[in-house]
Parts: C-alpha cells; sequence; structure tokens
C-alpha cells in the first residue's frame, strides 16, 4: 500500500495536467485522474513494466476519458474559455481554445492506434521512445504513427477554417 501511495504523489498532477489537456474541464480531470489511479491500484498486477509506468497510466487514462466522451458526448465547457492568463487579447484566448476544444473533439474519431499515439504525445508530451515500449514497437513506428497520425488530424480539422 505504501508503494502505491508514492506512485499516487509521483504521478497525480502529471495525471491530472494530462487529462486536463484532454478534458478541457477542470472537475472531470480531476474526476478522471482518481478513477485512473483507482484502476491501477486494482490492476497493478497487470503493468508488466515494458513501459515506463506513466506511459501504462496514460494508457488507462485516456481510455478513461474516451469512454466518458462516449458516454456523455462530453466536451469542454464554455465559460472556462472566457478565462484568460495570459497577455493575448480576449479574442484571440477564446479562438486558441477553441481550436484546441475542436481538436480534442476530432482526435477521438481517429483509428487506433493513430488516436492513442497522438493523445500521448500531444497531451501526455510522451516522447517516441516511451510510446513506442508502450506499444512494444520500435520508436521508428511510433514517429510514423504519430506523422500520420497528425496529418489525419489536420485533414479532419480543415472543415473549421
Amino acid at each position: 500500500m505504501e508503494q502505491f501511495e508514492a506512485v499516487y504523489d509521483k504521478y497525480y498532477r502529471k495525471l491530472y495536467l494530462f487529462l486536463l489537456r484532454l478534458s478541457g474541464n477542470r472537475s472531470l480531470a480531476e474526476e478522471l485522474t482518481q478513477e485512473t489511479l483507482y484502476k491501477a491500484f486494482l490492476h497493478i498486477d497487470q503493468y508488466e513494466g515494458r513501459s515506463s509506468l506513466y506511459t501504462w497510466l496514460c494508457k488507462i487514462a485516456k481510455n478513461n476519458w474516451l469512454t466518458e466522451v462516449n458516454k456523455r458526448k462530453y466536451f469542454a465547457e464554455p465559460e472556462e474559455w472566457w478565462e484568460s492568463d495570459s497577455g493575448e487579447s480576449l479574442e484571440e484566448t477564446v479562438m486558441e481554445r477553441q481550436m484546441r476544444q475542436w481538436m480534442r473533439q476530432e482526435i477521438i474519431y481517429l483509428p487506433e492506434p493513430y488516436v492513442s499515439v497522438c493523445s500521448l504525445r500531444i497531451y501526455a508530451e510522451l516522447s517516441y521512445k516511451e510510446i513506442a515500449a508502450g506499444f512494444n514497437r520500435s520508436e521508428s513506428w511510433a514517429k510514423v504513427t504519430f506523422f500520420r497520425g497528425k496529418t489525419m488530424l489536420m485533414e479532419r480539422m480543415e472543415k473549421y477554417r
């Protein structure tokens, strides 16, 4: 139990930020972070060590987020767009957040493994090496898969221009 407390302490914030980037919603990110760590605790025996523990946790978190999206058809709440924490104009802030929102909406329609690889690279900021280890593939595979997924995502987002 003490070992899992160390895992919780070490990865809670990183997982929360990953899920916040994915969902665009603070309360949903917190809920999904708790759920992810709970599932990891229940199924820690399934962690094979082929990838880093963080990569494994991110895959669980991404799957929890996709389940939530499919269940609720949930995306970021518009009122969060009005919170500006930079020196940008309100219009620039809203437009940037709208583009991120559209990207979150479109990424879920990519086929696997593209949705997983793109989510892990963009939102969890994992290296290609970490992603490759999580899929038991080569680093080249991770780079090519991300490039193809990014291309598909950009094609999907063309309708917003």
